[in-house]
């Protein structure tokens, strides 16, 4: 009888041993797959779910790659199923509750899916129901964990990391009376903001993209935000008088002025020299201009912009994806999914 209740209890523990040791040839394939492009081939290449879901900001924790922290996991399983195995239900429980929240930011927040997470997600999966198991088959007064512990320490778990995304997103929501600088729908769920500078070179590259944006997505929201680049010496000038007319002379005429601006950018001094003296730049206009400008470069540094052109795409309240230097309307497009 003995024999019969070990057996069992010996079998699960390799299978869990095969488990781990799996996820931690996944961690490390998934994290390659960021460094040579032959892995990700895998996963579909540069343009698949993978590559999308790599480059947005759930791809890391803390500034660490989310794989890195999975190998971590299964390292710290390993070592505690080798030399205190009753305690691996806690930690089990705590890694499928991380990927649920991954499997979450997937389905609803980014809408984008990556075939080595849905294969680590059921890595995980497969690893809890095995854990489950051994510790059911183990003498329950041998047991310092109890069952229960599990969906507990899961929801703390998925907790943890989903609340600052959503208490994230409260944050950097945007409240339409705020907004001077803008084209579209106020009301549109599906957000852009571009974070530009007038001398940036990549940035006058793009706009013939963010036009395409514009014609074939006309309910979206696109806000143009100001991002200075210390070593541009007129950029600071160019700024203040978009932001000046968008102020005295409204919306229209700010895009207008915008497209003026990058299309003499070679020329921006005399472009400036010459419409600067149709503002009157009164104490109260220099101080909404200040306000604004200081507002744009401070959401940038939380969103950890640090460079021109750069596309923050929001659904909701949700950033879906940072769009970081110059990119195509094709690579765009594919996070401008519908709701």
């Amino acid at each position: 009888m003995t024999q019969n209740n070990i057996a069992p209890g010996q079998t699960l523990k390799k299978l869990l041993y095969v488990a781990g040791f799996f996820g931690v040839l996944l961690t490390i394939v998934t994290e390659l797959s960021h460094i040579y492009p032959v892995i990700l081939e895998l996963c579909g290449g540069s343009k698949s779910g993978c590559a999308d879901v790599a480059s947005t900001p759930f791809a890391k924790i803390f500034g660490v790659s989310v794989a890195y922290w999975g190998l971590l996991s299964y390292v710290v399983f390993l070592f505690v199923l080798y030399y205190a195995p009753v305690y691996i239900l806690p930690i089990a429980s705590a890694m499928l509750g991380a990927e649920f929240y991954f499997m979450w930011i997937m389905s609803s927040i980014i809408h984008i899916y990556c075939l080595f997470c849905l294969v680590q997600f059921f890595t995980v999966l497969l690893l809890f129901a095995l854990t489950l198991g051994w510790h059911i088959k183990q003498p329950g007064n041998l047991m310092p964990v109890k069952l229960w512990v599990a969906p507990v320490i899961a929801l703390i778990a998925f907790t943890a990391l989903a609340a600052p995304v959503k208490l994230g997103a409260k944050a950097m929501s945007t409240n339409g009376s705020e907004i001077v600088t803008y084209w579209g729908n106020l009301d549109s769920k599906l957000r852009i903001e571009i974070y530009s500078d007038y001398q940036c070179g990549y940035c006058r590259k793009v706009e013939p993209e963010v036009d395409k944006i514009m014609e074939k997505h006309p309910n979206i929201l696109i806000i143009f935000r100001d991002y200075i680049i210390n070593s541009h010496k007129i950029s600071p000038v160019a700024v203040s008088y978009a932001n000046a007319v968008a102020f005295t002379k409204g919306k229209d005429e700010y895009l207008k002025v915008r497209k003026e601006l990058f299309f003499n950018q070679k020329k921006l001094y005399e472009y400036l020299e010459k419409h600067l003296p149709t503002i009157d730049f009164t104490d109260e206009l220099k101080k909404k201009i200040r306000q604004k400008v200081d507002y744009d470069m401070e959401r940038a540094a939380t969103l950890d912009i640090y460079q021109t052109p750069s596309l923050v795409i929001y659904r909701g309240n949700d950033m879906v994806q940072v769009v970081r230097g110059f990119q195509s309307y094709d690579q765009i497009a594919r996070f401008l999914t519908a709701e």
